[in-house]
């Protein structure tokens, strides 16, 4: 055999070897291998250090609906896995940088993490390792993994959202989400674009799993442990041949780049039957779980655009060396 031949096969090898190892540390589900088709690692988060190269930690709310208001204190890593915590601590009212507005006062805080605005996604799949708080002490909260952005896109603002939620009334299901709206900031208002909410029976959410997200041009599909749980098409949102209500207009799949977000936090109490869970059971502070999470990008993007959003120099492998 050619020495080129030898050589190219030794360097494949390494490669392999190199992945597998990859793979073999984290701790996941049965056969994962976290090698897709189509897809390369950019983000290879292991928590062992919060890189804020990276990560930005959240100081706003979620809308009307929660109870608590993000803060630094929200997020912690401890023995190598990111807590995000709600805690039964007074904030005052003040400025939210990442929602440029004035906020109330909140006798709960609670925590998220977003990728930083210079490191947004187009296309990709997005996966994490994490548990919510167990059931016993935990009855109403939510708990996420998702992509969002809402804000100017030509000729209108555009809300684009994939979610992964965990409910504390549902310690059992997952909701899968794809929520699209135009110039509003008010959920009530993307129902004209369909309401795309799956509450799908998977076990225990209060035990470790390995949720994923991967968003396509023409599909986005859920995967849980490895296994996928549900797929929109285009197909499925395009309005033909008849919206079905209460879809009024076509719902495009998300194509904007995009902040890769995970958050924590308790609703109120005019949502709590409806979302999230009734609070009563509660024990505070009540944390949920983040072991690793990884970002990949779609090559067939990376290769139309020349690159993604995302600067795999910066952010590839983000885990503590031996």
């Amino acid at each position: 055999m050619p020495p080129v031949h030898i050589f190219a096969r030794f360097l494949i090898g390494l490669f392999c070897l190199h992945q597998t190892a990859l793979a073999d540390t984290l701790s996941s589900y049965p056969n994962y291998t976290g090698q897709y088709p189509g897809f390369s690692l950019l983000v290879d988060e292991r928590f062992d250090a919060l890189d804020e190269r990276i990560w930005k930690k959240g100081d706003g709310a979620v809308g009307s609906e929660s109870l608590c208001r993000f803060t630094p204190q929200g997020v912690r890593i401890k023995d190598g896995v990111l807590q995000l915590v709600v805690e039964h601590n007074a904030v005052a009212a003040s400025f939210s940088e990442d929602h440029q507005q004035h906020k109330p006062a909140y006798d709960y805080t609670c925590g998220e993490l977003r990728t930083r605005a210079d490191q947004r996604l187009r296309y990709g799949r997005i996966e994490t390792r994490m548990r919510a708080p167990e059931r016993t002490s935990a009855s109403g909260y939510i708990s996420s993994l998702f992509t969002y952005v809402n804000e100017a896109q030509g000729e209108y603002q555009e809300w684009e959202e994939i979610d992964v939620e965990l409910e504390g009334g549902r310690p059992d299901k997952f909701q899968a989400n794809l929520i699209y709206g135009r110039n509003t900031v008010q959920w009530w208002a993307t129902r004209d674009y369909g309401a795309w909410e799956d509450k799908i029976e998977i076990g225990p959410v209060d035990s470790w799993r390995v949720y994923a997200i991967e968003w396509l041009p023409d599909q986005i599909s859920w995967f849980i442990d490895g296994r996928r749980i549900k797929t929109l098409k285009s197909t499925d949102l395009d309005c033909k041949p008849k919206c079905l209500p209460p879809q009024k207009y076509p719902t495009p799949i998300p194509d904007n780049a995009t902040d890769v977000m995970i958050n924590f936090w308790i609703p109120n109490d005019v949502v709590q039957d409806n979302f999230g869970g009734n609070k009563r059971h509660n024990r505070y502070p009540m944390i949920a779980s983040y072991d690793w999470l990884r970002i990949y990008r779609y090559d067939v993007e990376a290769s139309a655009s020349g690159q993604t959003s995302i600067n795999p120099n910066r952010l590839q492998h983000n885990r503590a060396q031996p």
